[in-house]
């Protein structure tokens, strides 16, 4: 046993020395990750949101909040993968979202439409999406960044009862119809900032 330790003494001390200096050399390496903090964003066609933030992981960011698009208030719910810890990075994003009943009747006065029999039928209309996107971060990855993303959106657009619209765009009043479901693929973008508090 001597002879074991008197021969591969000095491999057991570097051995042991490097144990020690790990935990060290890891505490040296700079502040921990923040893990939380608050992102807002504004874009086209899903609105304004403002989501709390959870980075459980450097290369996972998850974010969900309350949304509005003008018309309606709505919630959703979101998942960022970026492979890239640098000052300009990418980022792969997907999002869902749900934005509750609201009226719609604006968005015809805009259009310059004023619209009598559907008036009732529009004011109830809720609006579903999901998303994915490619991104592009810019700032620290540890404290702020900015982002632009672009991508695409599937969105369903929902009237309860749409019979009063049909009736009013037929111009004939014995039409009747349940439900109106409107769906499209469309191109979104998105522009905001993050800040990780802690």
């Amino acid at each position: 046993m001597r002879r074991l330790l008197r021969h591969h003494g000095a491999l057991l001390t570097c051995l042991l020395a490097l144990a020690a200096a790990a935990p060290a050399s890891a505490q040296d390496d700079g502040p921990q990750l923040r893990k939380f903090g608050v992102l807002l964003d504004a874009g086209a066609p899903h609105g304004v949101g403002l989501s709390a933030v959870l980075r459980p992981l450097p290369w996972l960011r998850l974010q969900a909040g309350p949304t509005t698009n003008s018309l309606s208030f709505g919630l959703r719910g979101g998942v960022s993968i970026l492979p890239l810890q640098t000052f300009i990075a990418p980022s792969f994003n997907a999002e869902a979202g749900h934005y509750f009943g609201s009226d719609y009747n604006d968005v015809v006065d805009w259009l310059g439409s004023n619209p009598s029999r559907s008036a009732e039928a529009i004011s109830d209309v809720t609006y579903d999406y999901i998303g994915g996107s490619v991104g592009l971060e810019i700032g620290s990855a540890k404290r702020f960044n900015f982002f632009l993303h672009l991508g695409l959106s599937y969105v369903s657009l929902n009237v309860d009862d749409a019979s009063a619209l049909i009736q009013d765009v037929a111009d004939d009043p014995d039409v009747t119809a349940r439900n109106l479901s409107v769906r499209a693929t469309i191109p979104s973008v998105k522009l905001g900032f993050l800040l990780y508090f802690f």
